[in-house]
């Protein structure tokens, strides 16, 4: 076997694993039909039958969050802690507490936009609120739902304005630009996962569409 073939192999090997961790994490969140002995097409087929219908009625979002924690009681919640963490510079506050971020300078991800001003940035669940109600977290008690508000890995620092168009949609609804959509589909895999969140089949069939074409999976 030559370099070039060697190479090629590889490259099949790597793909195959990333849609083997595909299809384990549609097992895992709920796609029907199972998927041994089964060709391609039936997959496909069943993929698009029994859909979770999401119940967004009853949700409340204070039994999630009222305001941002300050867990270790330094007078900067955890949104400050994030325009902290995040800035590509150098913050400034509103005064010498340091309590409040004025500015900085932030990348949004789902635009790829330069913002200075942390006003116009929203701290952004990417697998939305009313979203995960809908789709498994009404049965949470009140803990787990304000631990799932809280979670880091289910945060980004958006554009105020993007964060208000994405609303409680699912990745059939919205999905950032096209070079953020593979880290954007692996952080709602990740957090589906961890938190178990029934999605509706039309967005695992989105999931798994933009997932087969990224590295990683």
């Amino acid at each position: 076997m030559n370099q070039a073939d060697m190479i090629a192999q590889n490259i099949n090997l790597k793909r195959v694993n990333g849609l083997y961790k595909t299809l384990l994490f549609l097992l895992a969140i709920g796609f029907s039909g199972g998927v041994s002995g089964q060709s391609l097409e039936e997959t496909k087929r069943l993929s698009e039958q029994g859909d979770n219908v999401s119940d967004f009625s009853n949700y409340q979002r204070d039994e999630y969050i009222s305001s941002w924690i300050d867990e270790d009681g330094d007078c900067q919640n955890l949104r400050h802690e994030m325009l902290i963490r995040h800035s590509l510079r150098e913050v400034t506050f509103t005064n010498s507490s340091q309590c409040t971020v004025t500015g900085g300078l932030w990348l949004d991800p789902y635009l790829g936009k330069v913002i200075t001003i942390a006003s116009d940035l929203d701290v952004d669940h990417v697998i939305p609120l009313a979203y995960a109600h809908a789709n498994g977290g009404a049965a949470w008690p009140r803990s787990k739902k304000q631990s799932f508000a809280m979670d880091e890995i289910n945060l980004l620092l958006v554009d105020d304005g993007e964060n208000q168009l994405k609303g409680a949609k699912g990745p059939s609804g919205y999905l950032p630009r096209k070079e953020y959509q593979c880290d954007y589909v692996k952080k709602w895999q990740l957090v589906a996962t961890k938190y178990k969140l029934e999605l509706p089949v039309t967005d695992r069939r989105v999931l798994f569409s933009i997932s087969t074409g990224c590295s990683g999976f």
